[in-house]
C-alpha cells in the first residue's frame, strides 16, 4: 500500500491472511502448495465448517487441486469434496463461533492443463502460448452469506460459466512465496518484495499485498517489460517477442487510466498495477493489481488495446475495492467499469469521441437487441443469457448507458459525488444491487427511483 493509505490496515484485522508457499515444476505441469491461513468468523452464525473454494477445478478453468492435507492447527480434520470438485469442505471439530479465529493449514497438489498454441485460444487457467495463467492457484475461503434469520446463512458454491468471472472473493491479506523456473518472469499481485536465484534452474520470489480479492500467478519465459511511476504507483508493462510497441503503448494508457481514475473516483492505493498479456485472444480479465489482455490485442485487434487497458484498469476500483457477486449481479461492476471507458475518452480525447465511443459501442448493439425483440433487464445472472452478444449488450451496453443516464440526472458534480462516495462506503466490502438502490436512494431524487426500475429490472425498450 501507498503510505498514505497504511491506516487502512487498522480496519482490516479480521479479514482472512493467506501465507503461501508454492513450488512450479514447469515439465510436469505441476504446482505442489501448503498455506497457513488465519481465518475469523465475521458473520452473526456459529460456522459447524468451512468451505475453501478449489477454482481451477471449475470446468471451464480445466485444472485440479488434490488435497493432501488438511488440519486445524497442528491437528489433522476430516474434508471431503463439493460442487464437483470445486470446493471443499472442512468439518470442524466445533463450530466456530463468531469473532473466533481458527488457523487452517492446507497442502495440495495443482495440476496445471495444457491448452492448444493457437492464438485465437482463450484461456482463462493453465499453458498457452507460452505463457501459463494460475489465477486462484490455491483453496480460497468461499464467500458466507448470511440469511435472513439466524444460522440461515449459506456458503457461495456458485460455479459460473467462461462467459463472466467465477470467483467471488472476500478481501484477504496475502504473503506468497514461490520457486519457479528461473527463466519465468513473474507477473503477480502484490508488491515483489525478494528475489532470488537458488540455482541455475530456480528463483524464489516473495511478494506481498495490501487488501485484494485473490492473487494471481501469471508467467512466461519470454515476457520483456518497461515501467514508470505515476502517482506513487509503479506501473508495469509487459509484452512477447515482437509486440514492444504494443506493450510500450498498453504502458501509456495504463498510466494514463490511473490518473484520471484516481482523479475522478479516488487514489489507486495500491504501490503496483502491471499490464500483460495473456492467451485470452482479444479479450481482457481483471485481476488484484493485474490486467491481462488477449494476445490478439497487441497484433491483429491493436486498434482496441486502448479501450480494453481502460475498462480491465477501471476494475481496480469496480470489483478489487468495491466487490460485488459476479456470477449472479455482474452488471455492478461490469456496467461502472465499461462507463469508466467514456470518462477515460472524455478526458484524452475530448466530447465528441465520447460521444461516439456511446453511439457505437452501447448504443447501437442495444438498439438491434430492441429489434430482435432480445432486450432485458440489467439486473440478471449470467446464465440468464441466450449468448455472448446479449450478454455483453446489456450487462455492458446497457450498463454502461445506465450510468449515462443516472449523469444526465443528477449533473456532474453530484454524478462525482456519487461515485466517490460509493467508492468510500463500500471500500473492500461486497455490494449488491440492494446496497446500490439504497446508495441511490439515499440522494433523495424520485426520478432515481425510476431510473433504476426502468434501467435494471425490466427492459427499457419494449417491443412494439
Amino acid at each position: 500500500m501507498k503510505p498514505a493509505f497504511q491506516t487502512q490496515f487498522d480496519n482490516l484485522s479480521q479479514v482472512p491472511r493467506y501465507d503461501i508457499t508454492v513450488d512450479l515444476d514447469a515439465q510436469k505441469n505441476v504446482l505442489t502448495g501448503r498455506a497457513s491461513i488465519a481465518i475469523v468468523n465475521t458473520s452473526p452464525d456459529p460456522w459447524p465448517n468451512l468451505i475453501f473454494r478449489l477454482y481451477p477445478g471449475l470446468t471451464h478453468y480445466g485444472g485440479r487441486i488434490t488435497l493432501q492435507s488438511v488440519g486445524i492447527g497442528d491437528q489433522p480434520v476430516p474434508y471431503d469434496y463439493q460442487a464437483e470438485n470445486s470446493a471443499m469442505r472442512v468439518h470442524l471439530q466445533r463450530p466456530l463461533q463468531p469473532q473466533e479465529q481458527v488457523d487452517v493449514r492446507l497442502v495440495w497438489q495443482l495440476d496445471i492443463p495444457v491448452w492448444t498454441d493457437s492464438s485465437s485460444t482463450y484461456a482463462l487457467f493453465g499453458n498457452s502460448q507460452q505463457m501459463t495463467s494460475l489465477p486462484l492457484f490455491y483453496p480460497a475461503l468461499a464467500v458466507y452469506q448470511p440469511g435472513p434469520t439466524a444460522s440461515s446463512g449459506r456458503w457461495w458454491l456458485d460455479q459460473g460459466t467462461v462467459r463472466g468471472d467465477a470467483a467471488f472473493n472476500v478481501t484477504s491479506l496475502f504473503v506468497v512465496t514461490a520457486t519457479l523456473p528461473a527463466e519465468l518472469v513473474p507477473v503477480t499481485s502484490g508488491t515483489l518484495i525478494t528475489s532470488t536465484l537458488l540455482n541455475p534452474n530456480q528463483a524464489r520470489h516473495v511478494w506481498v499485498t495490501g487488501p485484494s480479492r485473490e492473487f494471481l500467478l501469471h508467467a512466461s519465459p519470454t515476457f520483456s517489460s518497461v515501467y514508470t511511476e505515476a502517482l506513487g504507483t509503479r506501473v508495469t508493462s509487459y509484452w512477447l517477442p515482437g509486440q514492444e510497441a504494443a506493450g510500450r503503448a498498453a504502458l501509456g494508457y495504463a498510466v494514463a487510466a490511473l490518473r484520471i481514475y484516481s482523479d475522478r473516483f479516488g487514489p489507486y492505493p495500491y504501490r503496483d498495477l502491471r499490464v500483460a498479456p495473456a492467451p485470452l485472444s482479444y479479450r481482457g480479465m481483471e485481476y488484484p493489481q493485474v490486467s491481462l489482455l488477449g494476445i490478439e490485442l497487441y497484433s491483429l485487434f491493436r486498434n482496441d488495446l486502448e479501450m480494453l487497458v481502460a475498462h480491465e484498469v477501471a476494475h481496480q476500483w469496480w470489483y478489487q475495492i468495491v466487490h460485488n457477486d459476479p456470477v449472479n449481479e455482474p452488471w455492478l461492476d461490469e456496467a461502472l467499469a465499461e462507463y469508466s471507458m467514456k470518462l477515460y475518452m472524455e478526458k484524452l480525447y475530448g466530447q465528441k469521441n465520447a460521444d461516439d465511443l456511446q453511439t457505437v459501442r452501447w448504443q447501437l448493439p442495444l438498439d438491434a437487441l430492441r429489434a430482435a425483440q432480445t432486450d432485458g433487464a440489467i439486473d440478471q445472472p449470467v446464465a440468464n443469457f441466450a449468448n455472448g452478444a446479449q450478454y455483453e449488450a446489456i450487462i455492458y451496453g446497457k450498463g454502461a448507458l445506465l450510468y449515462a443516464a443516472l449523469r444526465q440526472t443528477l449533473g456532474d458534480r453530484a454524478f462525482d459525488k456519487f461515485l466517490q462516495d460509493y467508492l468510500s462506503r463500500h471500500r473492500y466490502q461486497i455490494v449488491d444491487s440492494k446496497t446500490w438502490l439504497n446508495d441511490i436512494q439515499s440522494l433523495k431524487n424520485p426520478n432515481l427511483n425510476r431510473l433504476y426500475r426502468d434501467w435494471v429490472q425490466k427492459p427499457l425498450f419494449s417491443a412494439p
